[in-house]
């Protein structure tokens, strides 16, 4: 199972800050920092939006110690 994090620009081009943001997302849905960045760009080579597939670990479930 994976997880799509997506950011779009809110204008014409994505700022240091709206890619941070999109980083900090990443991270906070299980990125470990090897998957590979998508992006789409302007003709100006401006970011447009960026996304990543997170892999979501199961988690574990053994059983309780007692």
């Amino acid at each position: 199972m994976a997880k799509k994090v997506e950011h779009e620009a809110v204008d014409n081009g994505m700022t240091l800050d709206e890619l941070s943001a999109f980083v900090a997302d990443a991270y906070s849905n299980g990125a470990k920092g090897g998957e590979t960045v998508s992006a789409a760009v302007t003709f100006r080579a401006r970011l447009r939006s960026v996304k990543v597939i997170v892999p979501i670990q199961p988690e574990d479930r053994s059983a309780p110690v007692e």
